[in-house]
C-alpha cells in the first residue's frame, strides 16, 4: 500500500508542477501508511511536519502547514478506508 500512496503523492506533486528533489513523497508515504490507521489528524500532521526536506525551499510559494493539511485531506479522501485495514492488530 505504501507504493500506492507514494505514487499518488508523486502524481499530485507533478500535477501541481512541484519539484521533489529529495524524495519527500516517499517519506510522506511511509509516515502516512504506517501511522494513519491509529492517529488523529493532529498526530499525523505533527509527524508529517517533522519530516526533514528541501521540498518547501524548492517550492517556496507553498505555505508548509497549509499544504500539509490540504495533502492530508486529499490522501484521506483517497486512502482512509484502506488505511483502516493496514493495521493488523486485533481491535477490541
Amino acid at each position: 500500500m505504501i507504493f500506492s500512496v507514494q505514487h499518488y503523492i508523486e502524481d499530485y506533486f507533478e500535477k501541481l508542477g512541484l519539484r521533489d528533489v529529495d524524495q519527500y513523497a516517499v517519506r510522506l508515504a511511509n509516515v502516512y501508511s504506517s501511522l494513519r490507521a491509529n492517529s488523529t489528524d493532529e498526530e499525523i500532521l505533527r509527524s508529517i511536519h517533522r519530516v526533514h526536506t528541501v521540498f518547501y525551499r524548492n517550492n517556496n510559494t507553498l505555505k508548509r502547514s497549509d499544504f500539509e493539511s490540504k495533502l492530508l485531506g486529499i490522501l484521506d479522501r483517497h486512502f482512509k478506508k484502506k488505511a483502516s485495514h493496514w493495521n493488523f492488530q486485533a481491535v477490541s
